[in-house]
């Protein structure tokens, strides 16, 4: 050990102090344990030709157009790690993170509204839907004893509620059945108005007679007598929704809350009116929302007379 070191003290004395100093450099990154490591850490990263590209993993690109030229000027800075690079902030997801059902989610984009642009395409009686579901959206959203009683049920009514689709039975019912027993005594059947699955919640489809209340304010008569034979054609009549005339905004508002009950198990199942259920749970609406059904209407009647 002594000679060698004598020896290559005296080579090392032969060459010129800039390479000793090189030299001596070397030789403690090689002789120490610590360094070692770190010596073929060195050599490793030095020949690995994909080590520009490791820098990069997990760093966002450039998608500013006017950064383009801050990040070319930049670009060795960049792929050093520096954490001041014009392209250190993370990407943009591609999924657009804001809940569609929120009415005004923060620093997101407005979402589409596809009831809305379904029922556009819908025409004159998609018209008729979209006011009435304003109507309704208004009343859900407000503080009032109506969407308290929805709330009750569902606490984001209101989302749910816009969740909701909409069909035009073009093959329903056109005429009021009349049913005439002995003497003076009718009985009158109108044409059904809407229809819903019982308990279906968010996306359910609320199916609405065209040839109901909804659309219409009087339908033809179809007589039928109680000791049979052959039915008759009679004149027009008035139909209505609960206590409103058919085709208008209170009607609408009405039949749009009373399917969203249907929707949300709020109320029971009224097929085809048996046992005047239907009637009864209309009743059962109008007991929460009536006022709020015709603020609405006085509302639209106001602003149309200004």
């Amino acid at each position: 050990m002594v000679s060698y070191r004598s020896g290559r003290e005296k080579v090392m004395s032969s060459v010129p102090r800039s390479i000793l100093a090189v030299a001596v450099v070397l030789v403690s990154n090689f002789s120490g344990t610590e360094a070692f490591p770190q010596a073929i850490n060195f050599i490793r990263h030095a020949a690995d030709p994909l080590t520009l590209a490791k820098s990069d993993l997990g760093r966002a690109y450039c998608t500013d157009p006017s950064a383009s030229e801050v990040h070319a000027l930049h670009a060795p800075t960049a792929a050093g790690g520096e954490a001041d690079s014009p392209c250190d902030t993370p990407p943009v997801p591609r999924v657009n993170p804001c809940n569609p059902a929120s009415l005004a989610p923060i620093g997101c984009a407005v979402t589409r509204d596809v009831v809305q642009e379904s029922l556009t395409a819908m025409g004159k009686p998609g018209q008729k839907i979209m006011r009435a579901r304003e109507r309704v959206l208004e009343i859900l959203q407000s503080g009032n004893a109506c969407s308290a009683w929805f709330r009750e049920k569902d606490p984001n009514s209101a989302s749910t509620f816009r969740t909701l689709n909409y069909a035009v039975d073009h093959q329903g019912e056109e005429v009021v059945h009349v049913l005439r027993d002995t003497g003076p005594q009718y009985t009158y059947r109108d044409p059904y108005v809407a229809k819903v699955g019982q308990d279906t919640g968010a996306f359910a489809t609320i199916t609405l007679n065209g040839g109901g209340a909804f659309f219409h304010v009087q339908a033809t008569t179809l007589v039928f007598s109680k000791e049979g034979g052959l039915s008759t054609l009679g004149g027009p009549r008035l139909i209505n929704v609960g206590p409103y005339a058919g085709d208008t905004v209170a009607a609408q508002t009405l039949v749009l809350l009373h399917e969203f009950g249907h929707v949300l198990n709020l109320l029971p199942v009224d097929f085809d009116n048996e046992n005047g259920k239907s009637m009864q749970n209309t009743a059962e609406v109008l007991r929460f929302c009536r006022p709020e059904v015709e603020s609405k209407v006085r509302r639209s009647t106001f602003s149309a007379t200004r």
